[in-house]
């Protein structure tokens, strides 16, 4: 597995992981709720010592698992346990397919910036079922890319979308209020707008897709971005 940036790296395809009963609650944890891990190893009925011992399968510095998601346009997500000993992070880049000219949408971890996607851009990636490789059940992908997104926007349906996914990835009776709880906050995250070039843009400081942060992107890459994941 190639993705440019990381020619010198072990990568490994990672989704043997996910058939694993430990996988979806150690992901979030990680990811997204590091601060608690009973918020999410209590609605999949898993144990927090069993995912501490699994989060260190899926930081091994000498393999590091990516999870590939076809995209529209000839792209994809690439998400990324970039496992540095000392320094590892999350990260979800974008790429032209086969891992080609990447693009960092988010990183979480180190040094973090994010979001990258907005919530129609979460679902119309998430939908998405135009190219058959890589992870294409769709709720491990809106699993898989969640903490890469944030906004200020959410619609009413978007607590129990989550619950869905998360129950579909073997979540219990508590997957409701898990949802609710990776979704609580709206208004710490940004509005996005559309520029007059077309390209999707954010407000918050700390985000690739902020064409005023002091990361930002290009406004050509802005632009590709947007492309690659615009709502149909």
């Amino acid at each position: 597995m190639l993705i440019t940036g990381y020619e010198n790296d072990p990568l490994v395809d990672g989704s043997q992981f996910l058939t694993d009963s430990l996988f979806w609650p150690t992901y979030l944890s990680d990811t997204m709720t590091s601060h608690d891990d009973s918020l999410v190893t209590a609605p999949f009925e898993v144990d927090q010592e069993d995912c501490w011992n699994y989060y260190e399968r899926l930081t091994d510095p000498d393999a590091w698992p990516v999870f590939r998601l076809g995209l529209r346009e000839g792209h994809e997500i690439d998400v990324v346990y970039r496992n540095v000993t000392g320094a590892g992070s999350t990260e979800f880049v974008l790429c032209r397919s086969g891992g080609e000219y990447k693009l960092d949408l988010a990183n979480v971890g180190g040094r973090e910036f994010r979001p990258g996607l907005s919530w129609p851009e979460l679902m119309a990636a998430a939908d998405w079922s135009g190219t058959p490789y890589g992870v294409v059940e769709p709720d491990a992908r809106l699993l898989l890319l969640l903490p890469a997104f944030g906004d200020a926007d959410l619609p009413a349906e978007a607590t129990a979308m989550v619950t869905a996914a998360l129950t579909s990835c073997g979540a219990g009776p508590g997957a409701r209020e898990l949802a609710e709880w990776l979704l609580e906050d709206p208004e710490e995250w940004p509005h996005w707008r559309q520029q007059s070039d077309g390209a999707l843009v954010c407000d918050d400081r700390y985000s690739r897709r902020n064409p005023e942060g002091p990361a930002a992107h290009s406004p050509a890459d802005l632009l590709e971005i947007s492309l690659a994941l615009r709502v149909a």
